[in-house]
């Protein structure tokens, strides 16, 4: 009976581990139009290849490494990866209880289920590292009008999985968010500017 009781615990605490929605950041909403306007700069110039040029400078001033350019359809993809803190509570208190149970398992069965606690041990570990932290960037480059071009900068940040330590790099992110701080594309727009004001020197 007692058997019988635990499995259903475990059972319990398996399928509350599998549904456990990811606990993303919370963040001030925003419309997708205060979105775009955040997002797109309008340049006095013309020349496009001259905001491509500044555009590449200005992220790899920032530490991106640049992954494809498009001169002719105006567009350009960069990545930037580091090691970043990010803990997930719901799963630390879901591994951490496992770990509990499989703990109190191993002492009534006297040692012999000391196996059981290596999986959720090495999890609650692995929850606790720093993650890897991608940050991918897409601008977009088109001629505006006469006299002017437009740039539209998108940036999305992806939360990988550890496993032992290392990074599920493969695998579906544990977190995906666009960035909507306003003071990083104002960051980006002003360091092109800056760019393609020493480009025309």
């Amino acid at each position: 009976m007692i058997k019988k009781i635990f499995t259903l615990i475990l059972a319990i605490m398996f399928l509350s581990l599998c549904t456990n929605p990811v606990m993303a950041k919370r963040i001030k909403k925003v419309s997708q139009l205060e979105m775009r306007d955040m997002e797109t700069r309008f340049f006095e110039t013309p020349d496009t290849n001259m905001v491509m040029k500044a555009a590449v400078n200005t992220l790899q001033d920032s530490g991106f490494v640049i992954q494809e350019i498009e001169p002719d359809l105006g567009y350009l993809r960069a990545q930037k990866t580091f090691k970043g803190r990010f803990v997930n509570k719901g799963r630390v208190a879901g591994w951490s209880l496992m770990l509990a149970l499989m703990t109190t398992y191993t002492v009534f069965s006297c040692g012999t289920a000391i196996g059981t606690m290596y999986d959720p041990a090495m999890r609650v570990s692995n929850e606790l590292r720093d993650k890897t932290i991608v940050v991918d960037s897409n601008v977009n480059i088109e001629k505006f009008g006469k006299d002017q071009t437009k740039v539209r900068f998108v940036l999305v940040e992806k939360i990988l999985q550890n496993a032992d330590g290392y990074s599920f790099v493969k695998s579906a992110p544990m977190r995906i968010i666009r960035i909507y701080t306003p003071e990083i594309y104002q960051e980006f727009f002003a360091q092109m500017d800056k760019s393609i004001f020493y480009e025309k020197i």
